[in-house]
């Protein structure tokens, strides 16, 4: 083998090994949730979904967490909940029509820690993530509170992004968003416009309409373009293998731009039919075929002759599978009942623009090659081949896991 081929094949290794240890699941599942409860008494019940490997510092001490029998009154324990209740800002509103007066956060008391009951090696595995599910609860004023805000400080390892929802005890009004560490979510309007709030119990008027959802403001659009984009970068590495492997197998920048619009119109098309629960689907059976999906189009590019024609309807057939996949990260969050649509589209601009992002730095990286003979020997086959075993092992840790 010459010098060059001995360079390639090393690299290709390298980037095996790197991207090997990467999540085969790509699609935010350490991220946290937390939902807000509020009562009519003025009772708030506050429940989170969390991955604690950061703050526990390492599998084997989140594992050996796990083991504690009281892990809510073990005094060794008890420092980190104390921490992660301080952490967890929720603030009553005086006047919803000033938001930039908070005051001090409402104190929240731990009422239960339930650690996950895996094995030591689930613990270990870099491709699992063991979720902790903590309720805490508070109470609100019933006086002077007539809205609720929320942040997350950043003191504290909270996985991100963090799906926040808010909502009354009937679920009459709700509000999502998506929030990183150390920003403050926008307000939750317990009485409704025109409401009286009374005197003497915490009964507030509850209006489906008067709450803002996900997404109804601009801002909230932007978060959903923000976290669209990090579904892609730098979270999904699925759907960069697969659309660099489209990239690669492309003769021209024409059949590029088809193939990549192709793909695009068809997960852009599932993403939202799946996001609207016009469509169900397992997840179970979703993720192995995406990653059956990077491989069949790397093993592809290996063709000697591929047949291009035969690739456009194979490519919109893995974009709606891929679109599932997308809208995996969207449903469980509970998307805008208002402004739903847009919110979804912005989600998919943001993952459009990672997909840019990603083509960009392959030809900036690779342009230089495509009109040279070597284009094929040289870059072709060995980023193909390492797709396809990056995949491949993907595939067969999906199925198995």
């Amino acid at each position: 083998m010459s010098h060059r081929g001995k360079w390639w094949w090393g690299a290709a290794c390298l980037l095996l090994q790197l991207m090997a240890a990467m999540p085969a699941q790509a699609h935010l599942l350490n991220m946290t949730r937390v939902d807000v409860n509020l009562d009519d008494q003025g009772q708030v019940r506050v429940t989170m979904s969390l991955d604690l490997m950061r703050t526990a510092g390492s599998g084997a001490t989140y594992y050996a967490w796990s083991r504690v029998a009281d892990p809510l009154g073990a005094p060794a324990l008890q420092p980190h909940w104390q921490r992660m209740a301080e952490a967890m800002q929720l603030y009553g509103l005086p006047s919803a029509d000033d938001a930039n007066v908070i005051g001090t956060p409402l104190p929240l008391r731990v009422l239960s820690v339930q650690l996950p009951t895996l094995s030591e090696a689930q613990f270990l595995d870099p491709l699992n993530w063991p979720m902790t599910h903590v309720v805490l609860e508070g109470r609100v004023p019933s006086v002077d509170t007539v809205a609720l805000k929320m942040r997350f400080d950043p003191a504290f390892a909270f996985e991100e992004p963090i799906a926040l929802t808010m909502q009354n005890a009937d679920r009459a009004r709700r509000m999502t968003r998506w929030l990183v560490a150390g920003q403050m979510s926008p307000q939750f309007t317990l009485y409704a416009p025109g409401a009286s709030q009374p005197a003497a119990t915490f009964r507030p008027t509850f209006d489906a309409d008067a709450v803002g959802d996900a997404g109804a403001d601009p801002m909230s659009l932007l978060q959903y373009v923000h976290f669209g984009w990090t579904h892609i970068v730098p979270l999904g590495w699925d759907h960069v293998l697969f659309v660099l492997g489209l990239y690669f197998g492309a003769p021209t920048w024409r059949r590029l731009l088809l193939l990549i619009s192709v793909f695009t119109v068809a997960h852009s098309l599932s993403l939202l039919m799946a996001a609207a629960a016009w469509v169900r689907f397992s997840p179970a059976w979703v993720e192995p075929l995406i990653a059956v999906s990077i491989v069949w189009v790397a093993v592809d590019n290996l063709r000697a002759a591929p047949k291009r024609r035969a690739r456009l309807p194979i490519v919109f057939g893995f974009g709606l599978l891929h679109g599932l996949g997308f809208a995996a990260a969207l449903i469980e969050l509970g998307l805008p009942r208002s402004n739903f649509v847009a919110a979804v589209l912005c989600f998919n601009l943001g993952v459009e623009a990672g997909q840019v992002a990603v083509v960009a730095a392959a030809w900036l990286l690779t342009g230089w090659w495509r009109s040279r003979p070597a284009w094929r020997r040289a870059i072709v086959i060995p980023a193909s081949t390492v797709i396809a075993l990056i995949a491949g092992a993907w595939t067969v840790l999906r199925v198995a896991g």
